[in-house]
């Protein structure tokens, strides 16, 4: 994470196409590149990035990773290189397209470092504090949903055990929790892209289907039971709605 920060000092700034391929031993100072144009990939020890256009990726002092173009068109990076006490910052990659002066940035930062007067390099340092300021609270926004996803983790465990059983109770899932039913439906839209109930419904039509395409089933009294619904008629109405065919002419 970059919010502790002090003392930043930008020794130099350039704005140039990357080569194809390139490896780094110990970088000698931290660095910000900005992707203005094009995909690379970096290869750490212990992890691999791809940063495209309009992402900017942190690079600490004494890193050593391999770097490669993953773009047909060419790359072009804004590189940014300071010194200052960073503490434990680790490589990490950000997206700064909704920064409110990613343009300028990407663009400009660099004529205004190296051609600028003193008063333009001071702007360049309140610029880069802003953009930290922002990575900031991006990092703070991930960490507040890592915190949120950890509330509903024992009724993610539990669904993973017990979607197909028929006694599974998708309202009663928030008890586990310890939150309140609202809640916790906002943090597993927010995971899932769906409620509760429509998730447990895909996992179990998707494993119905295959279950039909395999042909190991008889009845549709035997195949609701052992996706998890005890009454048939419903699990052939929902059935058929989802898929808009009924399980027994879901193949023919």
């Amino acid at each position: 994470m970059l919010d502790n920060i002090e003392n930043l000092k930008i020794i130099s700034a350039l704005h140039k196409t990357s080569k194809p391929y390139g490896k780094v031993e110990s970088r000698k100072a931290h660095s910000f590149g900005i992707r203005v144009k094009g995909s690379v990939q970096y290869t750490f020890a212990d992890k691999t990035f791809t940063v495209n256009e309009g992402e900017m990726i942190f690079l600490p002092k004494g890193s050593s990773y391999e770097y490669k173009k993953v773009s047909e068109e060419d790359t072009v990076v804004t590189m940014i290189n300071a010194e200052g006490d960073f503490g434990e910052a680790a490589p990490s990659v950000y997206s700064i397209k909704d920064f409110y002066d990613a343009e300028y940035i990407m663009y400009h930062f660099v004529d205004l470092w190296r051609f600028g007067n003193q008063s333009q390099r001071y702007q360049c340092i309140s610029l880069m504090y802003s953009l930290l300021s922002y990575i900031s609270n991006l990092d703070a926004q991930q960490y507040q949903d890592k915190k949120r996803l950890n509330l509903i983790e024992p009724a993610i465990k539990y669904l993973q055990r017990h979607i197909y059983d028929c006694d599974m109770r998708i309202n009663e899932l928030h008890l586990m929790c310890g939150i309140s039913h609202t809640y916790f439906r906002q943090i597993f839209i927010a995971k899932f892209g769906m409620s509760p109930k429509n998730y447990v419904q895909s996992k179990r039509f998707s494993y119905a289907k295959s279950i039909i395409d395999s042909g190991e089933f008889s009845t549709v009294k035997e195949l609701a039971a052992l996706v998890g619904y005890k009454d048939p008629l419903y699990f052939g109405k929902v059935f058929k709605q989802h898929y808009g065919v009924s399980p027994e002419g879901f193949n023919q």
